[in-house]
This record gives C-alpha cells, sequence and structure tokens, in this order.
C-alpha cells in the first residue's frame, strides 16, 4: 500500500483527512499525523519518506515550505500535496518553485477528487502488483489471527491451540513459527463522552505507525475497539528499559488527545501460548479501571482476584449493619475502604460493581423501613430507584472512583428526599428514637414531650404527615423486625416476641395475625408469604 503522511497544525484537519476517506480501500494507509514540519521531518529522517505528503502550510516552528524546501534539497523521492486554506498567488508560486504535485483548499476539498489526484501521480516502484497481493494475503491473515485468538471462557482456555499451518504468510515474513514473545493490547482509556469512530479510527492508524517503527513487533489489527500486536521476545526488555510504551502513551495523547491503557502478556510462545497471552494482555488492561490510564504488565504476584461467597455474606451483614445505625458517613468510610481494597487486589470491573449495587440496594431497603410500605409499594419504588442506579452507572466513565463518587451522590440526593418527605425536623428526632428503642416499651406521652407537644397535638400531626397513627407505625415496625428474625434465625416464637418489644408472647401471636392477616406458624411454613397479606 502507498503511504501518506498528513501534517496540519489543526487536530480537527489531521483527524478528518485521515477519517473521511477509507484509505485502505483505495490502496493507500496512513504512516504518520503531525501538528508540524519539525515533527514531520524528523519522522522522516528516521523511518523514511512517505509515497505522498500533504502538508499545511502555516505552522509553528517549522512551516509546510521549509517542511518542503528540506525534502527537495535532500532529493528525497516524495509526492508533495499542500493543504491550505489560502488561495494567495504568493504561495501557489512558492509550491511551484518547490516541485509540489498539486496545492489543495481545505474550504474545497472533495475526498474523490484528492483520490484521483493521488492515482495519477507517479510512484517510483514498479512491484506493485506482488507487493499489492502478499499485502492482501497478510490481512487477511491477520484478521484471522484476530478471530482465533479470541476467547470467551477461561474454561475454553485448556482446550484451544492456534493451527500455525493457517498462517504462512506471517510465518514466512515475520518468521514466528517458533518464536517466543508477548502480547500487547491497546485501548482508549474511557471518558465521559464516548469517543466519535473517526477518533477511534485515528488512533489506530497512529498506533500502526508507532508499531511499524520496530521490526520486532507485528501489527495484528483492532478487535472490539482494542489494537493488538504480538512483540518477538528477544525485544521485550529492550522496550521495556527504554520506555517504548510509555512514550507511545504520551505521543498519542499530543496527537490525537486520546489517553491510552496498555496491557502486556507474559512470555510464551506463538505456536502454543497465543490465545493464554491475548487473555493475559486483556486482563492486564483491566487494572487502568482502579488505576487510571498507563501501561500494565500481567503479573503472577498480583493476580486478578474474584470475591468468595464468604466475603459476600461478611459485606453485606457489614453494610446493613451500618444502615441499620443510620449512619451514612461511616457506610461511605467503609465503602472507600474496601475500594482501596479492591484497587490492591484487582477485583473485576463487573465484580467491584455488583458490590456497590448491593450496598445501594440495602440502602434503599433500609431507607424504605421508614415508610412501612406494603411489600407492593416496596417493591415499585425499589425497582424505580434502581433501574435509575443502574442507568446512572451505564452511562458513567467505567472506572472505580468514578462509579464510587456516583453512588454516593445517588445516596446522598436519596437521603436528602426522604428528609424533604419527612418535612418536619420533630418527625426526624422521632423517627429515629422509635427505630433506636422499638424494643423497649414505648410511651406516647414520652415521644410526644421529645417532639416538645402535647399528645393529641402531637397525635394529630404524627397522623397527618405519616399516614398512620404512632401505635400503628410501632407496631408495623416491631412486626417488620419480627420477620426479619423469623428469615434469619432459628429463635423461637418467645424468643422474638422479646427481642422486638412484647413481652407477652400471646400477645404479640394475636398482633401478628392482626398486621399481616396470616399466623405466626403459617408464615414459618411459607416463608414467600412476607407482607402478602399485610393490612393497611
Amino acid at each position: 500500500m502507498r503511504k501518506v503522511m498528513i501534517v496540519d497544525d489543526e487536530s480537527l484537519v489531521r483527524v478528518g483527512f485521515q477519517t473521511i476517506i477509507d484509505w485502505e480501500s483505495h490502496g493507500y494507509q496512513i504512516s504518520g499525523l503531525y501538528k508540524n514540519g519539525l515533527q514531520a521531518w524528523e519522522a522522516i529522517q528516521v523511518d523514511g519518506p512517505p509515497d505522498v505528503l500533504l502538508t499545511d502550510i502555516k505552522m509553528p516552528e517549522m512551516d509546510g515550505l521549509e517542511l518542503i524546501r528540506n525534502i527537495r534539497e535532500q532529493n528525497i523521492d516524495c509526492n508533495i500535496l499542500i493543504l491550505s486554506s489560502h488561495d494567495e498567488y504568493n504561495y501557489l508560486r512558492a509550491s511551484i518553485k518547490l516541485r509540489v504535485q498539486d496545492y489543495i483548499l481545505k474550504h474545497t476539498f472533495e475526498p474523490d477528487e484528492l483520490i484521483q489526484t493521488l492515482n495519477k501521480l507517479d510512484y517510483s516502484d514498479s512491484k506493485e502488483g506482488s507487493s499489492k497481493l502478499e499485502t492482501i494475503d497478510i490481512e487477511k491473515e491477520l484478521q484471522l489471527l484476530l478471530q482465533d485468538s479470541r476467547i470467551e471462557s477461561h474454561y475454553l482456555l485448556r482446550e484451544r491451540k492456534i493451527d500455525i499451518y493457517r498462517y504462512p504468510g506471517l510465518v514466512k515474513k515475520w518468521g514466528i513459527k517458533d518464536a517466543q514473545g508477548f502480547w500487547i493490547s491497546i485501548r482508549a482509556y474511557p471518558r465521559e463522552n464516548q469517543y466519535l469512530n473517526s477518533e477511534l479510527t485515528a488512533l489506530n492508524y497512529q498506533l500502526q505507525d508507532l508499531i511499524s517503527r520496530f521490526s520486532s513487533i507485528v501489527y495484528v489489527g483492532i478487535d472490539q475497539q482494542t489494537i493488538h500486536a504480538f512483540c518477538r521476545m528477544d525485544s521485550v526488555s529492550n522496550l521495556l528499559n527504554e520506555n517504548i510504551f510509555d512514550k507511545w502513551t504520551t505521543s498519542v495523547l499530543q496527537k490525537l488527545d486520546i489517553p491510552i491503557v496498555v496491557g502486556l502478556s507474559e512470555g510464551n510462545s506463538f505456536t502454543n501460548g497465543i490465545i493464554k497471552m491475548r487473555l493475559q494482555a486483556e486482563t492486564a488492561i483491566s487494572k487502568s479501571y482502579y488505576l487510571g490510564e498507563g501501561v500494565y504488565l500481567c503479573d503472577k504476584e498480583d493476580p486478578i482476584e474474584r470475591i468468595s461467597v464468604i466475603e459476600w455474606a461478611k459485606w453485606k451483614e457489614r453494610a446493613l449493619e451500618l444502615l441499620t445505625v443510620n449512619e451514612i458517613t461511616s457506610i461511605f468510610s467503609w465503602m472507600d475502604h474496601i475500594g482501596d481494597q479492591f484497587a490492591q487486589r484487582f477485583i473485576p470491573q463487573e465484580e467491584a460493581v455488583r458490590f456497590l449495587h448491593m450496598v445501594y440496594r440495602s440502602f434503599l431497603e433500609s431507607r424504605m423501613e421508614i415508610y412501612l410500605l406494603k411489600k407492593e409499594e416496596m417493591v415499585d419504588g425499589l425497582n424505580s430507584s434502581l433501574m435509575d442506579y443502574e442507568d446512572a452507572i451505564v452511562n458513567s466513565t467505567p472506572a472505580w472512583k468514578k462509579v464510587l463518587k456516583t453512588t454516593r451522590k445517588m445516596m446522598q440526593e436519596k437521603d436528602e428526599t426522604i428528609l424533604r418527605k419527612l418535612k418536619s425536623p420533630w418527625l426526624e428526632v422521632v423517627i429515629k428514637f422509635i427505630k433506636e428503642h422499638y424494643t423497649e416499651q414505648i410511651r406516647l406521652e414520652d415521644v410526644a414531650k421529645l417532639a416538645n407537644f402535647n399528645e393529641n397535638y402531637f397525635s394529630l400531626l404524627f397522623r397527618n404527615e405519616m399516614g398512620i397513627t404512632f401505635l400503628e407505625y410501632v407496631t408495623r415496625l416491631r412486626i417488620e423486625k419480627a420477620i426479619k428474625l423469623m428469615k434469619e434465625t432459628s429463635l423461637s416464637t418467645e424468643e422474638i416476641s422479646f427481642q422486638v418489644g412484647y413481652p407477652n408472647g400471646n400477645y404479640f401471636v394475636k398482633v401478628f395475625k392482626k398486621v399481616t392477616g396470616i399466623t405466626v406458624s403459617q408464615y414459618r411454613s411459607n416463608p414467600n408469604s412476607l407482607f402478602s397479606s399485610m393490612k393497611n
């Protein structure tokens, strides 16, 4: 394919020219994007000239005319087209003197006309036919390699191997049949606004150009927005010692304003370990969920861990404990602490999100107890709030700190909403007192004094605010706690009765039947009937 270099100090122009044309379908590929003549001249001196140079004129450090002058003075064989916003005669005359092949105005630029112009240019080599055929064969093999190395399950890893005889072109060109090496995976680091397809295309071209500068690295292709390459083992230490991958991230950020994440596998043989190496490189990228953009190595000493069933149970119990005492600041601190553990252990993203989802759901359930709603009302409110939360998580940047911040913000907003619904500050004090002392004898006159009202006025205000009487509220709270104890413990009815504030077990049984519509025995034999017969 013919190599095309684009030089312009405007990033939108660089990306626009790169992405508005399907270069490869016309037999061209972008070999480099540069923001001034100096960068382009340095690249030409190191990597050689492109077949076609598309350059702006007015640029900082070294303008387009000086770049062209350097190329001509060194007798470098290269077709040159000027891209400019200026149609002044002086520029046109200067470009003619420098033997420029054409002069294109950006504001009248048409993709088809540019391709026609490129096709008419004189190219010095005479091997186009055979090289083009070879390139097509290699590209097919690379696409096949991307497909063969993709794996959806760790279980399948043990049963799949690459058939090296499917890649005769790669074996011949790069000698990778018995090569030892490692896999490189590169991905754009997520941001608030999703990347445009044109930006990702530009990233792919830029990385192809960076990879092509190393004879020991094979560009494999792009798959599911991740760019892949294979590097022979004999150059690994040099690349790492020279911080080549850090230089790539800096170069891409400067030229395209796209932060990237690089994942590197452990060393293995191409024939037997290519699938495992790709999986390791992609897994290494997942560390960026906690630590941000950068270069990450697959390391046996810091493996990706998964959360055990015992840990899930322990964390859910701890979340409920913190929510029961209504200390939202304490649960925030605890979530931060668990997040630090996740980052150290590199817990997979999906499990970290699952943890936050569990905490948020537990939070909603604990807050809904304030209203003591019937099951149907609780389910509707819970599902609606969870859907809002899931939408917010999906639309946020997939990075731990951002998702944690979103979760905390939504919990705070929900708390504020509940407090606004409670309206009166005295009611918040009363509700908190009842929830802390429901296991004891609670007298109306004592709670009325706590709110600084007389008993009759307090009863009236409480019913207006909550929709039920004070006694009904206390009763429902006690029965809810009793149901929870029946579900989670093996305590007897008498023990549960005492723990929820009813010293008389027989009286508790009557109250339970009155509130739920079923007997204690019926509930114990069918726990799924929770709240199904709850009366108003």
